[in-house]
């Protein structure tokens, strides 16, 4: 954690919080519709990216960084697989490349930033 950052336990409340919201979307029969062209890949881009950026603040190192976006990436590709067990929802590997393409991008956003 880095030295600066207060209200750790509150970070890490809304860090949980926002994991829960992406599992609970995942796999809700109505998830929250993006309306934009392309709207589900931007809903993956946004929820995976919001993910690494919040917890990029909770973590100094690279590695740190990098355990989250892989943790993350797995995550997402989880929740495909448990989508395509669902009746009203499909495993779709694009979304899972969406979602790992959006960990990558903020992670490298993060780093840059602290550079």
């Amino acid at each position: 954690m880095p030295e600066t950052l207060r209200l750790v336990g509150l970070w890490r409340a809304i860090g949980i919080a926002l994991i829960l919201l992406v599992i609970y979307q995942s796999l809700n029969h109505d998830p929250i519709e993006v309306t934009v062209a392309e709207g589900n890949m931007a809903g993956h881009f946004i929820a995976y990216g919001t993910l690494m950026l919040w917890f990029s603040q909770m973590h100094e190192s690279t590695r740190g960084r990098l355990l989250c976006a892989a943790a993350f990436g797995l995550m997402g590709l989880g929740l495909e697989f448990a989508q395509g067990m669902t009746d009203y929802r499909t495993f779709d590997l694009l979304d899972a490349a969406a979602n790992a393409m959006a960990c990558a991008a903020a992670s490298l956003r993060a780093t840059a930033a602290r550079s």
